[in-house]
């Protein structure tokens, strides 16, 4: 009897693995030892494939939910089968260049450029899209604007090099001057810029309002010193859609689906803290493994590997996406397990380097002063 090197062995149960989960992916059912010897073309003989499926079974990579159905993968069979094609996908150059009009349609639109990016992932990959700014008092500032709007109105616009951008009107009972607020406006910005926004309350109490003797710029630094600590404490960051496409794609009716999403709706903190976590070891995992050139790496987690006992079924494809080398949002995907792997890394990581590739081009905007 012929005995095949262990790496000859090895590489074909990978190969047959591979097949079963590209197969359970594309059409939803168990994958019988009968299926592979009839359209897997591995040239060996239904006894191999049946041994092989065995030992797949009792390493953890598989397991028949019914006894005498075929497999489907578990946890551990995904996680090879995405480690296996995370460094060898890339995104069709049709979806790519659609994604490129998509940037270049929503380039002056700034102010809502991260929640449509949530909408176009959820539309081009039929599940959930996400993306999540860093905390605002992670954030820095790129630039800070006053406008006098009235003698009892001035508006508030900061520019955040994450890309966000707020913006909040003030009512003064007393009158600022138009030229005071200007001159308020530029030697605020010349103090503030590329501090952290969490600082901002401290600086602007200490260093400006304290010292200010208009009663109209004194009334209109109080009201910016409670913004800013407002805005610091804010958890708004998150943007999600496409939940309905999770809801359309429930699983063999599994009602205990719909519930978990349901709480995920009425408990967006815990989303949210798993994001935000996610979003510090993505900045890490990047920082140490990262190609040259690459500032931002695919992450996958599985089923049970999420921290959010509720996704027992789900995945989530995500990465950071950087400016300036620091790790300022996530963008991602959340779907069921038997999900397009390939194509979602792919669409995650394009997105990304889109997203990076569009702030670095508005950081160089010159502003008028």
């Amino acid at each position: 009897m012929r005995v095949l090197k262990p790496e000859v062995a090895q590489d074909r149960k990978a190969k047959i693995l591979n097949w079963v989960i590209y197969n359970y992916v594309s059409t939803g059912r168990p994958v019988s030892s009968e299926l592979i010897a009839e359209e897997g073309k591995f040239n060996v003989s239904s006894a191999t494939i049946r041994n092989i499926l065995k030992e797949l079974e009792s390493d953890g990579y598989l397991y028949q939910p019914h006894t005498s159905g075929g497999r489907i993968p578990s946890d551990k069979g995904y996680r090879a089968y995405v480690d296996n094609i995370l460094h060898l996908q890339r995104l069709a150059v049709s979806e790519k260049d659609r994604l490129e009009h998509e940037y270049e349609r929503r380039e002056e639109q700034l102010d809502g450029f991260l929640k449509h990016t949530s909408r176009m992932l959820a539309d081009m990959s039929k599940w959930a899209g996400f993306v999540m700014s860093a905390d605002m008092d992670l954030d820095s500032v790129k630039r800070l604007d006053l406008l006098s709007m009235g003698p009892k109105s001035v508006l508030s616009v900061i520019f955040a090099h994450s890309g966000i951008i707020k913006h909040a009107a003030f009512t003064l009972e007393h009158s600022a001057d138009k030229g005071a607020v200007k001159t308020l406006s530029r030697l605020l910005n010349k103090r503030l810029k590329d501090l952290p926004i969490a600082d901002l309350p401290q600086i602007i109490f200490k260093e400006f309002l304290v010292k200010e003797k208009d009663k109209g710029l004194e009334e209109l630094l109080k009201k910016l010193v409670e913004y800013f600590r407002g805005l610091s404490k804010s958890d708004d960051a998150l943007y999600l859609e496409g939940l309905s496409r999770i809801y359309s794609n429930l699983e063999d009716g599994n009602v205990e689906d719909l519930r978990n999403i349901a709480r995920l709706l009425e408990e967006k903190d815990r989303f949210s803290g798993l994001l935000r976590e996610r979003l510090r070891d993505c900045a890490i995992k990047s920082k140490a493994l990262a190609a040259p050139g690459k500032r931002h790496l695919v992450d996958v987690t599985i089923g049970s590997e999420n921290s959010i006992k509720e996704f027992k079924n789900f995945s989530l494809v995500s990465s950071s996406y950087c400016m300036n080398d620091k790790a300022v949002g996530l963008v991602g995907i959340l779907g069921y397990k038997r999900m397009e792997y390939p194509r979602m890394i792919s669409l995650v990581d394009t997105v990304s380097s889109m997203m990076e590739d569009m702030l670095g081009e508005w950081d160089k905007i010159d502003f008028e002063e």
